[in-house]
């Protein structure tokens, strides 16, 4: 392994063994805190270092106050940027379940429990280079988008989160990493053929059927005992020698079983994926339909909580 490939595992090692999985709320500490010069703050320093040698040949007392006062102003920089990070806590990480294939999109709240603004601070995953700045007033709560790949079904992690600052001059970089503990469930990839499988009794694929309901009005029949006065069409009866009653039709669905055996013969990511296809459809439809797979049965019912149960299944079968 080159030396660049053993510096970078000896980073990762460093940074996992000092970023735990931690509840939230999660603030940042003193301990997990690290600050360095940029590479302005190393130039100013090695300017600093001419000024004083040139005040020092030269013996001039204006040159000693010009460097001196520099290096102070430097010096509380630093203590400024390392204060503009301290206490910045992560409050509520959440994020909406997706597909495989797409992105995650965790939404991250921060706060922090000081009288004194944060400026200037920039949140991202750790390994990506891309990151949104975020500015913090007192007793105001901010919201930062970060955007991770869904490649797998299953349960994602919130990546691990770098919050940096260069505030207020850009001479120390400020930063620490974060591991919430959240998670957000990834779908199966939505993918597969898009007609709807028959039942296994060999009928028809489910479909639509009409019977007395309150939906779709279908006619006049005479009044029998027992009708609700509502339904009574006044108008039509006036026309006629009998009171008519106004007769509706209802929809309602067959049950479709969506089970991993009419899912093809491919490996099991694809028949899960297929099956996710066929839940959307499903639902879409408005059929009434039931899921089976590893030996448990959903439903069957209909409706955008029983989508949810059956594709939560999915991602977790």
């Amino acid at each position: 392994m080159s030396l660049r490939g053993r510096a970078r595992d000896a980073r990762a090692r460093f940074i996992d063994r000092r970023t735990p999985v931690r509840a939230l709320p999660l603030a940042v500490s003193r301990r997990r805190l690290y600050i360095l010069p940029t590479r302005s703050g190393a130039l100013f320093a090695v300017l600093l270092t001419v000024m004083l040698l040139g005040a020092t040949n030269y013996e001039n007392s204006l040159a000693f106050a010009l460097t001196f006062w520099l290096g102070a102003i430097t010096l509380v920089s630093m203590h400024h940027a390392h204060g503009n990070l301290l206490g910045v806590q992560i409050i509520t990480v959440s994020a909406a379940p997706v597909f495989a294939g797409n992105a995650a999109r965790f939404e991250i709240s921060l706060n922090h429990d000081t009288g004194r603004a944060r400026r200037a601070l920039r949140i991202s995953a750790d390994d990506a280079e891309a990151s949104t700045r975020v500015d913090i007033e007192p007793g105001d709560t901010r919201t930062v988008t970060i955007a991770v790949p869904a490649t797998h079904r299953g349960r994602l992690r919130c990546p691990r989160l770098r919050i940096e600052s260069v505030y207020p001059i850009g001479l120390f970089r400020a930063w620490t990493w974060l591991q919430p503990d959240a998670r957000v469930l990834v779908y199966p990839r939505n993918a597969g053929r898009d007609r709807l499988p028959a039942r296994a009794s060999g009928e028809q694929p489910a479909q639509q059927l009409t019977a007395r309901g309150h939906d779709d009005f279908l006619g006049h029949r005479p009044y029998v005992a027992g009708d609700s006065t509502r339904r009574i069409d006044w108008k039509a009866s006036a026309r006629s020698d009998d009171l008519l009653v106004r007769e509706y039709a209802e929809r309602r669905s067959e049950t479709l079983w969506l089970d991993e055996a009419l899912a093809g013969a491919g490996d099991r990511e694809a028949r899960l994926s297929q099956l996710a296809r066929w839940v959307l459809l499903a639902d879409r439809a408005g059929l009434a339909y039931g899921l089976q797979v590893n030996n448990e049965r959903i439903g069957p019912d209909a409706g955008p909580a029983h989508r949810q149960a059956c594709l939560r299944a999915l991602a977790l079968a």
